[in-house]
């Protein structure tokens, strides 16, 4: 059984840094930390800030091949995977690992490569076995982040019913019926 875990998240001093980051660009200084409005539309309009902002997952028995879904992302996300070699570990052959050998797994983002992560993994040309695990992490950062949690959608949805797949699922087009 897969198990999630986020283990680095925004806390109050890393939103104050991130309004600290987006005020000097405008010429000015922090005056007060940021209230759940103004980090509502930080996340909204993703402006550059929102880069400082980390957000850390582990993940514990993870199927090798979702945590290849995982690494084909690579803007601004460092991912960190148990190696398979058999000169490292001795659970199994490499050789002849299925591809659901488990994996353990360490995931980084930033406040903005986060939401192009779930917007991509939320998409229902995702394969459902690895939306499953995304919804677990969704439902950590929803908890602990209240401030993502309207951000948190597929990219059809962020694109207001626009889907850039090559055969697009219908998800948007299915949900507004």
């Amino acid at each position: 059984m897969v198990e999630v875990s986020m283990t680095t998240f925004p806390r109050d001093e890393d939103w104050i840094e991130v309004k600290r980051r987006a005020l000097i660009t405008v010429g000015k200084d922090i005056k007060n930390a940021p209230d759940l409005d103004w980090k509502k539309a930080m996340i909204e309009c993703r402006h550059s800030p929102l880069r400082w902002i980390r957000f850390s997952f582990t993940f514990r028995n993870l199927p090798y091949y979702i945590s290849v879904h995982f690494v084909r992302h690579h803007v601004a996300i460092e991912k960190y995977v148990r190696s398979q070699r058999n000169d490292r570990q001795s659970e199994y052959n490499r050789e002849k690992a299925p591809q659901d050998a488990p994996v353990d797994m360490i995931m980084d983002f930033n406040g903005e490569s986060l939401l192009e992560f779930f917007n991509k993994r939320l998409c229902h040309c995702a394969a459902k076995e690895t939306r499953d695990v995304v919804d677990l992490m969704v439902m950590l950062v929803r908890e602990e982040c209240p401030e993502y949690a309207d951000f948190i959608e597929p990219m059809c949805y962020r694109q207001g019913g626009v889907c850039h797949e090559f055969k697009s699922c219908g998800l948007y087009k299915n949900y507004k019926k």
